[in-house]
């Protein structure tokens, strides 16, 4: 889950590129600045092999941080790109293996990146079409032992406005 800020907010938009509920007419860029919250819970199943045990891993990281996003128009097309590191300051981790406990090693600094991007062409003022791509990437940990965690979406779309 994030959230953001843009110190440019009256020229450039993020939902212009992202879910077409605005249309930007002219080329803007804005300073960002936001949150990331990332949580979640993996645990096996009755159902997994014996060798893997029984496993519960629990994560809690909340992140701020600042970055740039532009929006670039020509004619009909939208061009997004947009980059927001942020510093991770909470991070609360836990794995349980066959009973045991213990907590995730935190090290500073930790990072989370967000990058976005959007193409969106408008076919006409009531049709549009497009393709969003955002990657995510979570480094915990240090220079010897880190966990990198990955995600990535990309989406297609064709809408109209009512």
């Amino acid at each position: 889950m994030t959230g953001y800020y843009a110190f440019n907010h009256r020229h450039f938009s993020y939902p212009a590129a992202f879910t077409q509920s605005y249309i930007q007419k002219r080329s803007a860029g804005s300073w960002l600045v936001g949150t990331t919250y990332q949580g979640g819970r993996i645990k096996t199943t009755d159902d997994a092999p014996v060798e893997l045990g029984k496993t519960r891993i629990t994560m809690h990281t909340f992140a701020i941080g600042g970055g740039y996003g532009y929006n670039l128009v020509a004619g009909k097309w939208l061009f997004h790109a947009s980059f927001q590191p942020s510093l991770i300051l909470f991070n609360d981790n836990d794995i349980e293996e066959n009973g045991v406990k213990r907590d995730g090693k935190v090290h500073f600094p930790e990072v989370i990146t967000n990058t976005r991007a959007a193409i969106v062409y408008h076919i006409s003022q009531k049709y549009f079409v497009g393709s969003t791509f955002l990657f995510n990437t979570t480094l915990l940990g240090d220079n010897d032992d880190y966990t990198r965690q990955t995600k990535w979406r990309a989406r297609a779309f064709f809408g109209f406005r009512l």
